[in-house]
């Protein structure tokens, strides 16, 4: 029987606190506290008493009357937990889970310096032995770095195309520059990109994109396999599993719950769900 679950509720004044920093953070010091109460609908009275405790506490600090900016223990906390620590360790739990399943390497990388830095990978299958973690790989013919570059803002595509040449790695390698900005374009129109044996002659690579807060990509994911992995109707179960595994990451990153549907090819069930319909993702721990 299923069972309903009440959220559990958010203490009232704790809320209030949360919006009120979540507005001095924002605002950086350029607005008085009175105006950023107001943004947030609280009355001047309970703004100054949460500013208090606030500060007390080290969230916020005063800059001079009514300015305040970010305080000492959210900087401390800031340079302790970039956002590439974070999403590398909120991805590899979720990896791991999308590997088991598909028996196949799956990674999470990033674009540094032109070049794709895998931040997280889970091990499996033939792709298992050639990448590591921090490692980098040329973006153009992989298939993370390919979502990655069909991304980035035309001006930057651009400079990139024009820093060739590009070697071949495989003989499917597109190494024209005018073929591989054709190609880009339909990898962001598509939404997914695909390594056609590129780096390695025997492995094929799916990648899709995954998001940050404000709708940029932030990253993408991939999994790597032989060849009949992909074929057919297989492919589409791959793209399935990859996309949920992508905002199963974006809602850990935004802290927001997940229910996983499809990371369940190419078996009949994901062991990303629960039995219990209402317990959730298990690997990203989330209730629905």
């Amino acid at each position: 029987m299923v069972r309903n679950r009440m959220p559990t509720p958010v203490p009232r004044t704790l809320e209030k606190a949360l919006d009120l920093l979540r507005v001095v953070v924002e605002d950086g010091g350029q607005r008085s506290f009175s105006k950023l109460a107001q943004d947030v609908a609280l009355p001047a009275s309970t703004a100054h008493r949460l500013g208090v405790v606030l500060e007390r506490y080290g969230f916020i600090l005063r800059e001079r009357p009514g300015r305040y900016l970010p305080g000492p223990w959210l900087m401390a906390f800031a340079r302790r937990f970039d956002e590439r620590t974070v999403l590398a360790r909120i991805s590899r739990p979720i990896l791991r889970e999308l590997s088991q399943r598909w028996r196949q390497t799956v990674h999470l990388g990033v674009l540094e310096d032109s070049m794709v830095t895998y931040l997280a990978k889970a091990a499996h299958g033939p792709a298992a032995e050639f990448t590591r973690e921090d490692m980098q790989l040329e973006a153009y013919c992989s298939g993370i770095g390919k979502v990655l570059l069909a991304n980035v803002s035309p001006a930057a595509r651009a400079r990139y195309l024009s820093d060739g040449p590009f070697v071949a790695l495989t003989s499917n390698t597109i190494v024209d520059p005018e073929l591989l900005r054709k190609h880009l374009e339909e990898v962001e129109v598509q939404g997914w990109a695909f390594d056609d044996a590129e780096v390695f002659e025997d492995l094929k690579c799916l990648a899709v994109p995954v998001m940050g807060a404000d709708c940029s990509v932030i990253a993408a994911i991939s999994i790597s396999a032989p060849a009949p992995t992909f074929e057919g109707c297989r492919r589409e179960q791959a793209l399935a599993a990859l996309r949920d595994a992508a905002v199963c990451i974006e809602r850990r990153m935004a802290g927001r719950a997940f229910v996983a549907s499809s990371l369940l090819a190419p078996r009949s069930k994901s062991p990303l769900l629960s039995d219990d319909p209402v317990v959730g993702c298990k690997s990203c721990g989330s209730q629905p």
